[in-house]
This record gives structure tokens, C-alpha cells and sequence, in this order.
């Protein structure tokens, strides 16, 4: 039977993707028609487009940690006051990444429409 991952295991799983993704897309010819950009940008949409509720469940633990105390900073500031910053940068990080994904979006879209041209060479 497969372990159950955790949540940090899969946020380094999906940081790992995009690594691996920004290294293959290194070789110009990993992407040698406009078809592969676009199937590649749209993957791209739906993991942005998931973030935002990442984001906002991993809020809702650090302000549940806070309201049944079981936050303490190492720096001895107070838990409280960390937490709801935490729970403001996330929302500001929500806030980007919809930005992110209008752009994302609109650029799909124009991909979506792109083929290859029939005398193309993959350079």
C-alpha cells in the first residue's frame, strides 16, 4: 500500500516539477512546436490555478494554530501578531497568483489558436 504523502512532500514534489521543467526547457529543443508550448502553458494554468486554495487552507491551519495556542515563535514575538501576518502574506500571495493567472490565461488562449506551420524545422 502507497504512504499517503504529507503536505510539505507535495509542495517539494510540485517545486521539484518546475525545476525539472525550467531545466529540460533549457534545450531549445524541448519545445520544438507551438502545439508543446501550448500543452505545456496549459498545465501551467491548472497548477496556478489550484494555488489559490493551497494557499488559503495552509492560512486557515496557521490561524487554527493560533486559536488553540500551539504556535510559539523562537524569537519570542507573539504568535498571535505572526500568525496574522502570515494569513495577510498569504492573501496578498492569493492575490498575485490570480493576477498570475488572468496573464496565463490570456496567454493560453492565443496558444491555444497557434499550430505548426507545415515547412517548420525544429531549430
Amino acid at each position: 500500500m502507497p504512504k499517503t504523502k504529507t503536505p510539505a512532500q507535495l509542495a517539494g514534489t510540485a517545486a521539484e516539477a518546475i525545476r525539472a521543467l525550467n531545466h529540460v526547457t533549457l534545450n531549445s529543443k524541448a519545445l520544438p512546436y507551438p502545439p508543446h508550448v501550448s500543452e505545456t502553458v496549459q498545465a501551467l494554468v491548472a497548477m496556478v490555478d489550484r494555488l489559490p486554495q493551497a494557499l488559503q487552507q495552509i492560512s486557515g491551519a496557521v490561524r487554527r494554530h493560533a486559536e488553540h495556542g500551539l504556535i510559539r515563535m523562537d524569537d519570542g514575538t507573539d504568535p498571535a501578531k505572526a500568525a496574522g501576518e502570515v494569513s495577510s502574506y498569504l492573501a496578498d500571495a492569493i492575490d498575485d497568483v490570480d493576477k498570475l493567472s488572468v496573464s496565463l490565461h490570456v496567454a493560453a488562449s492565443v496558444l491555444f489558436h497557434m499550430g505548426t506551420a507545415e515547412k517548420a524545422e525544429v531549430h
